[in-house]
């Protein structure tokens, strides 16, 4: 739908002169197949111009109803009416046809002998606001459960004063379910199926906490499930946290945009297996990146570890064979010690002489993926895969300060559960977890345990998962 309106009066506002007050609208319907339906009015009370423009679309949406439309876009050329209808806006040009109907209209008071091949009507301009009375609200908008009681408070009566709610079936639940909670420091604990206990959240910080471990410093926007099992693992807690980490990523505006494609393959991939963290690394390069940045990156050179998952990732201007030596000296042998073998795919910064020298002097495999199927690096292209969605949901205002955010999302990427091993690569490299912002927020139960314990407590502590890491390196492979 086209819609315009126009004020014949001599500087388009509504004068005293009725005789000077001469208004018209139009509006046109364009159906799918090009078929076009034409109305015009000649209000029968002087207005001014921006008047005529809301008499046009309030006219335009009443014939609309009268005609069966199943989806309907409307357009305009007044500023003040499509800012606040949110309608699209088009130039007067393409508005030509509401435009030259508009200017029939104006020139009519009333339908004359004239033969018009369109449909004619009368229109009464609305009151202004301040005229009409009795006004009724048609709509009340209310924040669902605003008042409603935080789920911790009755377990908090319980333990601290020995107070159980009046209503028989509550009581009888909070003194049941009492068993499981403990207060300590002023903080509401659950004891969870494996003996830990989790720092309970309260209602209103949700969402706040949600929001942290989804898309805050750490956040990889993880799926619903992932983002509850994160939670959970960072020991934090309340009774509706699968449906609401589920809800808060389905509604996630970045994660819907960026989702998913799947291309599972039919028959079960090749598997390479690795006894040992950093034994084995896969190597890749992903771009080039067009635009480049707002620093003149245009690559990034992973490598990712088969068997804990960690991975590390540089910004490059430009590829060669020298910087690609370079990396695997700085990021893998002078880090994680000299690997068994590297696999990469057979592009030209990865076949030189200056790696074969370096794969000869440290005693390592160089294999290359097959030619005629260059992503049978499977490893290395499910991280390209997941390093590049973390990046386009971390820098979707700037697209071109990806760069910055590149350790971010390597950090996220290390900190966050991986489904192949169950653990985090954070954990099966350095045998315990990466304390997040979030904790220090709002401290979990390690946190605030850690502020107490003396010296020789916390190295015992630190031993003890230290001492677990292999049997859960072995559970990882």
């Amino acid at each position: 739908m086209y819609f315009d309106g126009a004020s014949r009066s001599p500087d388009g506002k509504k004068q005293e002169n009725p005789k000077n007050n001469k208004a018209g609208i139009g509006i046109v319907f364009m159906t799918p197949d090009n078929a076009i339906i034409t109305h015009f009015f000649a209000l029968s009370k002087g207005c001014s111009n921006n008047e005529a423009e809301y008499e046009a679309i309030i006219a335009g949406l009443k014939l609309a109803l009268q005609i069966p439309i199943e989806e309907l876009s409307i357009y305009g050329d007044s500023e003040l009416v499509v800012k606040k209808t949110h309608i699209f806006h088009v130039n007067r040009r393409t508005n030509a046809q509401a435009d030259s109907l508009t200017s029939l209209a104006t020139s009519l008071t009333l339908p004359d002998s004239k033969t018009i091949t369109t449909t004619v009507g009368e229109r009464r301009v609305l009151q202004p606001l301040k005229e009409v009375s009795d006004l009724v609200p048609i709509l009340i908008v209310t924040t669902k459960g605003e008042s409603e009681e935080d789920w911790q408070e009755p377990f908090i009566a319980y333990l601290q004063h020995g107070r159980l709610p009046e209503d028989k079936v509550k009581r009888i639940e909070v003194r049941r379910r009492a068993i499981k909670f403990i207060l300590w420091k002023d903080g509401l604990y659950k004891k969870s199926l494996d003996g830990i206990y989790m720092r309970c959240i309260a209602k209103e910080l949700i969402q706040e906490v949600m929001a942290e471990i989804h898309a805050g410093v750490c956040g990889a926007h993880q799926s619903g499930p992932k983002l509850h099992m994160q939670l959970k693992r960072l020991g934090y807690y309340w009774p509706t946290m699968i449906a609401n980490c589920i809800d808060y990523a389905r509604r996630c505006h970045v994660c819907q945009f960026h989702g998913n494609f799947l291309h599972q393959p039919p028959e079960p991939l090749h598997l390479t297996t690795c006894s040992w963290p950093f034994a084995a690394w896969g190597m890749d390069i992903i771009g080039p990146f067009v635009p480049p940045s707002l620093a003149g990156y245009r690559y990034i050179l992973a490598v990712t570890d088969y068997f804990s998952k960690w991975a590390e990732a540089v910004a490059l201007k430009d590829i060669k064979s020298t910087v690609v030596s370079e990396f695997i000296r700085t990021h893998i042998i002078y880090r994680f010690g000299i690997p068994e073998n590297i696999i990469m795919d057979n592009g030209q910064p990865f076949r030189s002489d200056a790696l074969n020298k370096l794969f000869a002097k440290y005693k390592i495999k160089n294999n290359h993926s097959s030619r005629y199927h260059a992503p049978a690096n499977g490893l290395a292209e499910a991280f390209n895969k997941t390093l590049c969605k973390i990046l386009k949901k971390m820098v979707d205002k700037n697209k071109k300060a990806w760069h910055e955010k590149l350790q971010e999302a390597l950090w996220a990427y290390r900190t966050s559960h991986r489904t192949p091993t169950q653990a985090t690569p954070y954990s099966l490299v350095f045998g315990g977890e990466a304390v997040l912002p979030l904790e220090v927020q709002i401290p979990s139960l390690r946190v605030a345990i850690q502020e107490s314990l003396t010296e020789h407590e916390s190295a015992r502590v630190r031993l003890a998962e230290l001492e677990t890491l292999d049997e859960r390196r072995l559970y990882a492979q």
